[in-house]
């Protein structure tokens, strides 16, 4: 039975997806668009078809790393009511959306190495900016709701949480586990808030809405 041809869409996020893999195990140098091919079950010229040049694909992988996350932001932080919340909930979902988007997070780390391209650069820096903006915007969302202290400078909250996003994935791709393991990202949360938080015990609050949802759902 033949197989059903892919969209142009579909083909493109295919390649993507299959060179994220390839590229996170390897430096761009080393990868070759024969091995691209060959992972993604096509040939060199469908390669070609989407992408001109192998940068080209490269940079658009580091670009699907960034739509990829936000995405996974976006649908968890959908399921909560007030920006807080949002903010929270995605902090603390990070090591899971980490571990099953691992290539693109891993990729994250390996195209520092290659930041020396202008390009490669400048899209991990857009990367970078795009989760600032995300976490910067639910804060200040949350002091115009009044649930976040007026003082907290947003910005500077959003690059501490971004920090710490990276921290733990660079202990993830080293096989550090003990920050998840010993509950250090309630922790972090716990003391973080204790300064800025508006609300009592967001993170018990937060706790009895998923339990809500996910006993909704089960019934």
């Amino acid at each position: 039975m033949a197989r059903k041809r892919l969209s142009k869409e579909d083909r493109r996020l295919q390649l993507m997806d299959a060179a994220a893999k390839l590229f996170g195990k390897s430096s761009y140098g080393q990868v070759t668009t024969a091995e691209l091919a060959k992972a993604a079950g096509v040939t060199e010229p469908v390669i070609y078809q989407h992408f001109k040049t192998k940068l080209d694909l490269y940079v658009a992988v580091l670009k699907r790393a960034r739509e990829v996350t936000i995405e996974h932001y976006d649908q968890l932080a959908a399921k909560l009511p007030t920006p807080l919340l949002k903010a929270i909930a995605v902090v603390r979902a990070h090591g899971q959306i980490m571990r099953e988007n691992e290539p693109y997070f891993r990729l994250h780390l390996r195209a520092l190495a290659n930041s020396d391209l202008p390009r490669v650069r400048q899209a991990l820096k857009e990367n970078y900016l795009a989760y600032h903006r995300y976490f910067s915007g639910l804060i200040e969302s949350a002091q115009a709701q009044g649930e976040v202290h007026k003082a907290v400078d947003a910005e500077q909250t959003a690059w501490f949480i971004m920090s710490q996003g990276m921290l733990m994935n660079l202990c993830h791709q080293l096989g550090i586990n003990e920050l998840e393991e010993a509950g250090y990202v309630d922790g972090l949360l716990q003391d973080a808030l204790g300064h800025i938080s508006l609300i009592e015990s967001p993170l018990a609050m937060l706790g009895q809405i998923v339990a809500g949802t996910n006993k909704t759902t089960s019934n």
